[in-house]
């Protein structure tokens, strides 16, 4: 009898709903790579905040003429090929009229979620000089933190330390994050640049990791969330913020936070 009610319990807590009070929850791409619209569409990036997360994620590039936009691969696929940075923004929108411009998807997306934080996933492939490509990427964040965001400021997540301190150097208001694969580095590189925190996959870092994180004043973001088991092993490590791939957010905020999620169609504004 003892072991049957052993396992009633074991079931019941492994069905209910993690709590996530106190960690934000960002939508991966924006809906996650489980959602029902591709990653880093103006669709899917608009529709996890919709289905309740509170902020959402993005890749993000820069084109040949300063304007940054929302991409994850290195090389262009489809009518246009080669980098990103080779092409303009009018030559991007003629070979895919779906590519999302950064600055007009966060005014869209401030007008309808106010409260909205927004992460940017940097990628660095330039097509030129590399210090001038730096230079010209840090100044266009710099400035589209200036006139998009709303009451919470931009984060920056990037593997390359020295746009980090670039970056770090023209404006103190952006939040940096050191993206790293292992916790075991990153914490005392991140510091030693004055980022903000970390971003670290999941299985990249332990428990005593992240203690030794947030002793160090740095804040974690954590990723490679794909299900509850996951989801409970990223909890059990304190974050700040869970970049969730999963498809039952909306659920979670309900249960948990006691909010129902926005619904308004972005397709009607």
């Amino acid at each position: 009898m003892r072991s049957i009610l052993l396992l009633i319990v074991s079931v019941s807590v492994g069905c209910s709903v993690p709590d996530t009070s106190g960690v934000l929850l960002i939508g991966h791409g924006g809906q996650g790579a489980d959602g029902p619209d591709p990653m880093n569409s103006r669709e899917a990036l608009l529709g996890g905040l919709a289905d309740g997360f509170d902020g959402i994620e993005m890749d993000v590039q820069m084109t040949a003429d300063g304007v940054l936009v929302a991409y994850h691969e290195q090389y262009l696929q489809g009518a246009c090929v080669g980098l990103v940075n080779a092409r303009s923004w009018e030559e991007l929108r003629a070979c895919d009229a779906r590519m999302v411009r950064v600055d007009s998807l966060l005014t869209d997306a401030l007008r309808i979620f106010p409260t909205a934080e927004f992460t940017l996933d940097v990628k660095l492939f330039a097509a030129g000089e590399w210090t001038a490509y730096l230079e010209t990427f840090s100044t266009a964040i710099t400035d589209l933190d200036e006139r998009s965001h709303g009451g919470r400021p931009l984060l920056v997540e990037c593997q390359v330390e020295e746009f980090l301190v670039r970056l770090g150097q023209r404006s103190g208001a952006v939040h940096r994050f050191l993206y790293a694969t292992e916790a075991a580095t990153a914490i005392s590189q991140a510091r030693a640049i004055g980022c903000t925190g970390i971003t670290v996959h999941l299985d990249g870092i332990t428990e005593d990791e992240a203690v030794e994180a947030r002793a160090a004043g740095l804040e974690l973001t954590l990723f490679g969330i794909g299900g509850r088991r996951t989801l409970r092993k990223a909890l059990r490590l304190q974050p700040d913020r869970i970049q969730s791939d999963v498809a039952f957010t909306r659920r979670i905020k309900e249960n948990i936070r006691g909010q129902a999620p926005t619904v308004n169609d972005p397709s009607a504004h």
